[in-house]
C-alpha cells in the first residue's frame, strides 16, 4: 500500500473531497490546501511526493503556482486536474506540470497517472533544463519570452531590473541571460559590462531590443554581449539564437 504524501491545491471543496477520497483509498496521504501561496510554502516544508492542482483559482492561479514551484527548484511531479480546457492544459504543461487531466477526472485514470508520475516522472528534473534569466520590465515581452522558450524545455526566470538580475547571477548563475537595452536600475550596456567584469559571468548573453540602430548593437557587443536581436523578434528566430548560443555555434548579429 502506498504511503507517499500528495498535496492537493483546490479551492472547490467538493472537488477537493472527491480527489482526496480517491487518493486516500489508493493508500496515499493527502495534504489539502486551498490557497496558492500557502501551497508553495507547504510544498517546500512538507516535500510531498506529488502535487495535484487546479488551474482556475482566486489569487494565484494554477499556472502561476506551478511556475513559482519550478522557479524555486521544486522538482517533484505536478498533475493538473482542471475544467479549463486543453489550451490551458498546454499552458500548465509549458509552465512545468507533468500531466493534465480534464475534470471530472476518472478515478482509474487519476490513480494510474499518479502512480506513473511518482515512479517515473514524464518531465525531466529542472536541474537538467537550461536556465534562462530574462531581464525585461515589459510584461508583454516577459510573456513572449516565456511562451516561446518554456515549451522548448527551458526554465525562464524573469526579473524587471538590473539589480535583481545581478543578485540572481551572484547566487545561482543561469545558463544564459537575455536582456533589453532599457531596463530599470542601469542600462543594458552597464548591465552587460558589470556581468562580464564584476561578476565574471562567462555564459551567453543575448540582447533583444527595439533600439536596433547600429550604434546600440555595437555598444552591446563591445560591452560583452554575444548576440543582438531586434524587436519584434519572431519566435523561431529567438529559439534559434538561444539554441545556437547555448551550443556555442553563433555570435554577433
Amino acid at each position: 500500500m502506498a504511503k507517499e504524501q500528495i498535496l492537493i491545491l483546490e479551492d472547490d471543496l467538493t472537488a477537493m473531497n472527491l480527489v482526496s477520497k480517491q487518493l486516500t483509498a489508493a493508500g496515499y496521504q493527502v495534504i489539502p490546501v486551498v490557497e496558492g501561496w500557502q501551497a508553495v510554502q507547504t510544498c517546500l516544508t512538507k516535500q510531498p511526493a506529488l502535487v495535484v492542482c487546479d488551474i482556475k483559482m482566486p489569487g494565484m492561479d494554477g499556472i502561476e503556482f506551478i511556475r513559482k514551484l519550478r522557479e524555486v527548484g521544486f522538482n517533484v511531479p505536478i498533475v493538473v486536474i482542471s475544467a479549463a480546457g486543453p489550451a490551458q492544459g498546454e499552458k500548465a504543461l509549458a509552465a512545468g506540470a507533468n500531466a493534465y487531466l480534464p475534470k471530472p477526472v476518472d478515478r482509474k485514470l487519476l490513480i494510474s497517472t499518479v502512480r506513473k508520475e511518482i515512479i517515473e516522472p514524464s518531465t525531466p528534473p529542472l536541474r537538467t533544463r537550461k536556465h534562462v534569466l530574462a531581464v525585461e520590465d515589459e510584461p508583454m515581452d516577459q510573456r513572449f519570452l516565456r511562451a516561446t522558450l518554456e515549451p522548448a524545455g527551458y526554465l525562464v526566470i524573469s526579473v524587471e531590473s538590473s539589480t535583481a538580475a545581478l543578485d540572481i547571477v551572484e547566487k545561482d548563475p543561469p545558463d544564459m541571460v537575455v536582456c533589453d537595452i532599457v531596463v530599470p536600475g542601469m542600462d543594458g550596456v552597464q548591465l552587460v559590462t558589470t556581468l562580464r567584469r564584476a561578476c565574471r559571468y562567462r555564459r551567453p548573453i543575448l540582447v533583444v531590443s527595439g533600439h536596433a540602430e547600429e550604434k546600440y548593437r555595437q555598444a552591446m557587443l563591445d560591452a560583452g554581449a554575444d548576440a543582438f536581436a531586434a524587436k519584434p523578434v519572431a519566435p523561431s528566430e529567438l529559439l534559434a539564437r538561444v539554441e545556437g548560443l547555448l551550443s556555442g555555434n553563433t555570435r554577433g548579429y
